[in-house]
Protein backbone atom coordinates (compact mmCIF):
# COMPACT_ATOMS: atom_id res chain seq x y z
CA UNK A 1 0.00 0.00 0.00
CA UNK A 2 0.90 3.57 -0.19
CA UNK A 3 0.15 5.27 2.26
CA UNK A 4 0.76 8.45 0.64
CA UNK A 5 -1.74 8.30 -1.87
CA UNK A 6 -3.69 7.18 0.26
CA UNK A 7 -3.51 9.97 2.33
CA UNK A 8 -3.48 12.40 -0.24
CA UNK A 9 -7.07 10.93 -1.26
CA UNK A 10 -8.03 11.02 2.12
CA UNK A 11 -7.55 14.48 2.12
CA UNK A 12 -9.09 15.38 -1.18
CA UNK A 13 -12.17 13.26 -0.38
CA UNK A 14 -12.57 15.75 2.65
CA UNK A 15 -12.18 18.42 0.33
CA UNK A 16 -14.77 16.91 -2.12
CA UNK A 17 -17.38 16.27 0.95
CA UNK A 18 -16.72 20.02 1.94
CA UNK A 19 -17.38 21.44 -1.28
CA UNK A 20 -20.37 19.38 -1.55
CA UNK A 21 -22.03 20.52 1.38
CA UNK A 22 -20.75 23.85 1.06
CA UNK A 23 -22.82 23.76 -2.55
CA UNK A 24 -25.89 22.14 -0.78
CA UNK A 25 -26.15 24.32 1.75
CA UNK A 26 -24.70 27.79 1.32
CA UNK A 27 -23.55 28.70 -2.21
CA UNK A 28 -25.30 31.67 -3.38
CA UNK A 29 -24.52 32.59 -6.84
CA UNK A 30 -24.34 35.82 -9.06
CA UNK A 31 -26.98 36.19 -11.65
CA UNK A 32 -24.54 36.30 -14.27
CA UNK A 33 -23.84 32.90 -13.32
CA UNK A 34 -26.98 30.92 -14.56
CA UNK A 35 -25.72 27.54 -14.85
CA UNK A 36 -23.66 28.05 -11.71
CA UNK A 37 -25.22 25.70 -9.30
CA UNK A 38 -25.10 22.37 -12.04
CA UNK A 39 -21.30 23.54 -12.51
CA UNK A 40 -20.52 23.68 -9.29
CA UNK A 41 -21.92 19.45 -8.81
CA UNK A 42 -19.99 18.70 -11.99
CA UNK A 43 -16.60 19.93 -10.36
CA UNK A 44 -17.50 17.94 -7.14
CA UNK A 45 -18.37 14.62 -9.25
CA UNK A 46 -14.75 14.60 -10.69
CA UNK A 47 -13.33 15.67 -7.55
CA UNK A 48 -14.41 12.86 -5.90
CA UNK A 49 -14.56 9.93 -9.36
CA UNK A 50 -10.74 11.15 -9.19
CA UNK A 51 -10.53 10.65 -5.46
CA UNK A 52 -11.92 7.05 -5.84
CA UNK A 53 -9.15 6.56 -8.92
CA UNK A 54 -6.20 7.88 -6.25
CA UNK A 55 -7.62 5.63 -3.42
CA UNK A 56 -7.68 2.85 -5.63
CA UNK A 57 -4.37 3.61 -6.75
CA UNK A 58 -2.99 3.14 -3.30
CA UNK A 59 -3.33 -0.22 -3.32
CA UNK A 60 -0.23 -0.26 -5.36
CA UNK A 61 3.41 0.64 -3.57
CA UNK A 62 5.21 1.41 -6.43
CA UNK A 63 4.29 3.20 -9.97
CA UNK A 64 1.41 4.87 -11.15
CA UNK A 65 3.08 8.02 -10.41
CA UNK A 66 2.02 10.04 -13.53
CA UNK A 67 -1.42 8.91 -13.18
CA UNK A 68 -1.29 10.09 -9.46
CA UNK A 69 0.12 13.37 -10.39
CA UNK A 70 -2.45 14.04 -13.56
CA UNK A 71 -4.96 13.22 -11.24
CA UNK A 72 -3.69 15.45 -7.95
CA UNK A 73 -2.84 18.50 -10.29
CA UNK A 74 -6.29 17.61 -12.73
CA UNK A 75 -8.50 17.90 -9.77
CA UNK A 76 -7.00 21.15 -8.46
CA UNK A 77 -6.79 22.81 -11.87
CA UNK A 78 -10.40 21.15 -13.04
CA UNK A 79 -12.60 21.19 -9.97
CA UNK A 80 -10.49 23.72 -8.50
CA UNK A 81 -11.14 26.22 -11.69
CA UNK A 82 -14.77 26.14 -11.26
CA UNK A 83 -15.03 26.40 -7.62
CA UNK A 84 -13.18 29.84 -7.72
CA UNK A 85 -15.16 30.86 -10.75
CA UNK A 86 -18.10 30.06 -9.16
CA UNK A 87 -16.98 31.58 -5.66
CA UNK A 88 -15.65 34.99 -6.92
CA UNK A 89 -18.01 35.55 -10.68
CA UNK A 90 -14.43 36.16 -11.73
CA UNK A 91 -14.12 34.25 -15.84
CA UNK A 92 -10.28 33.93 -16.00
CA UNK A 93 -10.34 31.28 -13.42
CA UNK A 94 -12.19 28.87 -16.50
CA UNK A 95 -9.29 29.66 -18.70
CA UNK A 96 -7.10 26.82 -16.45
CA UNK A 97 -10.58 24.39 -16.74
CA UNK A 98 -9.43 22.78 -19.97
CA UNK A 99 -5.77 21.76 -18.34
CA UNK A 100 -7.10 20.13 -15.52
CA UNK A 101 -9.24 18.27 -17.93
CA UNK A 102 -6.74 17.61 -20.15
CA UNK A 103 -4.39 15.80 -17.18
CA UNK A 104 -7.38 13.91 -15.76
CA UNK A 105 -8.04 12.28 -19.40
CA UNK A 106 -4.22 11.75 -19.34
CA UNK A 107 -3.96 10.18 -16.07
CA UNK A 108 -7.09 7.77 -16.80
CA UNK A 109 -4.96 7.44 -20.19
CA UNK A 110 -1.24 6.89 -18.60
CA UNK A 111 -3.50 4.38 -16.16
CA UNK A 112 -4.62 2.30 -18.66
CA UNK A 113 -1.24 1.80 -20.72
CA UNK A 114 1.01 1.71 -17.60
CA UNK A 115 -1.63 -1.58 -16.38
CA UNK A 116 -1.21 -3.03 -19.39
CA UNK A 117 2.46 -2.75 -19.47
CA UNK A 118 3.52 -3.37 -15.88
CA UNK A 119 4.74 -7.23 -14.57
CA UNK A 120 2.61 -8.85 -12.64
CA UNK A 121 4.12 -9.41 -8.72
CA UNK A 122 5.98 -12.34 -8.44
CA UNK A 123 4.39 -14.83 -5.98
CA UNK A 124 5.25 -14.93 -2.41
CA UNK A 125 7.42 -18.01 -1.43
Amino acid sequence: MNRFRAFLAGMLGFLAIAAATYGAHRLSVSPNLPHAVETWKTAVLYHFVHVLALLSLSRFPKGFTVPTLCFLFGILLFSGSLYTWILTANAGWIRLTPFGGSLLGIGWLWLGIEALLRKPPAPAP
